[in-house]
């Protein structure tokens, strides 16, 4: 594809990757987000997922061994060449592996059906992207294909949610909806059960819960919890809590869905013989 040696800050290759890098309206105008660190990107190239690559950004000191190493050779990938100097000031990250790529963003894979066997996560408005990162990681390792999300939420390709989830974006894929009557409206064309997980001392327990159909777990925020045309909208039978003898009066977010998604996938005996 090429190398472009990028030698100055007045570069307009240099200023677009800051710019991507720090502006969530950026990424979604190009459709591309940074992912670094040694770890994240050879996870991210585990999964097949070297056709999502858009460019790879690099020192002249790492190139050669970058093309080796990872496969990724000049033939096939657009490399841009910085000076340690440059990489370092678009790095959010300390180290002495200075290699980035931009990632577009997962092509929307064709809109889950009804046969799709999928559990579901959807999160109103949720905030901390060390959170949001640690549940794409959860997904991936319970084979959870989706997580939707509200337009309010933090950015899922924002550098900190990008990095919190260690490379495994590429099999998670991130739906963002404008409003929770599309949501209800996606979770009854595909049949999901509906769920609300809530502090509520007479709502059922997790636990207690026929998990066994696909579902859909909702999600307040961290904090505010959820609004009330989130309760409004479901049965009693539909709100859930996750019980705890200890006392504190809540769980942390990314664990409570965690939670969620193992037990679901527990009772439905496929973790039985994972590895």
């Amino acid at each position: 594809m090429g190398l472009t040696y990028i030698k100055s800050r007045n570069s307009e290759n240099f200023k677009a990757i800051k710019q991507i890098i720090k502006f969530k309206r950026k990424r979604g105008i190009k459709k591309l987000y940074w992912i670094e660190g040694e770890k994240n990107l050879r996870t991210f190239l585990n999964f097949e997922n070297k056709q999502l690559i858009f460019r790879i950004i690099t020192t002249e000191n790492l190139f050669k061994s970058i093309q080796e190493d990872f496969q990724l050779y000049s033939d096939n990938f657009e490399y841009l060449i910085f000076s340690e100097t440059l990489f370092e000031e678009i790095s959010l990250i300390n180290t002495r592996f200075k290699v980035g790529f931009l990632v577009t963003f997962k092509p929307g894979k064709k809109s889950l059906e009804v046969k799709d066997q999928t559990d579901i996560l959807y999160f109103n408005d949720i905030q901390d992207p060390g959170n949001l990162g640690t549940i794409i990681r959860s997904c991936a390792a319970m084979d959870v294909g989706e997580i939707w999300l509200s337009s309010t939420s933090v950015d899922p390709w924002s550098p900190k949610v990008v990095r919190a989830a260690a490379g495994y974006h590429g099999l998670v894929n991130l739906v963002v909806f404008e409003s929770f009557a599309t949501v209800l409206e996606a979770s009854s064309n595909l049949t999901l059960s509906t769920y609300l997980l809530s502090p509520e001392k007479n709502a059922t327990s997790l636990f207690e819960q026929n998990l066994k159909r696909k579902n859909l777990f909702i999600f307040g925020s961290e904090g505010k919890g959820f609004p009330n045309f989130l309760r409004e909208n479901l049965e009693p039978q539909n709100i859930l809590k996750i019980p705890h003898i200890g006392v504190i009066d809540s769980l942390n977010l990314s664990v409570a869905a965690s939670l969620c998604i193992v037990e679901a996938r527990r009772q439905r005996g496929l973790l039985l013989s994972s590895r």
